[in-house]
């Protein structure tokens, strides 16, 4: 694997790099939403440790759509997945408590 300029491996470039809590909440945030299908700002997420991993609790709603319950749970294994493969950090568990349904409107009403 090519970390760059010169080609040297990863392994070999000095320093760091570290993503704060916020960050990773906006991250999450912006997944939960995508995948929940809300915007971002109506949802709030918290992190905290499980058992040495990313734990992430999602509140908020989720779209209309036939069976809620079981996209909740397909959300939660999704955006689990998803936020670990771009922070790069293990998630233990993503936890979801819906509040509301939003309905997509096809249009204004006069």
């Amino acid at each position: 694997m090519n970390a760059g300029p010169g080609s040297l491996p990863a392994s070999a470039v000095p320093g760091r790099v570290e993503i704060t809590v916020k960050a990773l909440a906006a991250l999450a945030r912006a997944v939960a939403a995508e995948r929940l299908g809300v915007p971002a700002k109506r949802l709030r997420v918290g992190l905290d440790d499980h058992e040495g991993s990313l734990a992430l609790e999602v509140t908020g709603p989720i779209r209309e759509q036939t069976d809620v319950v079981q996209a909740a749970s397909s959300a939660a294994e999704s955006i689990k997945h998803r936020v670990g493969d771009l922070a790069g950090r293990h998630v233990g568990s993503a936890h979801i408590e819906l509040t509301g349904i939003v309905r997509r409107h096809e249009g204004r009403v006069r």
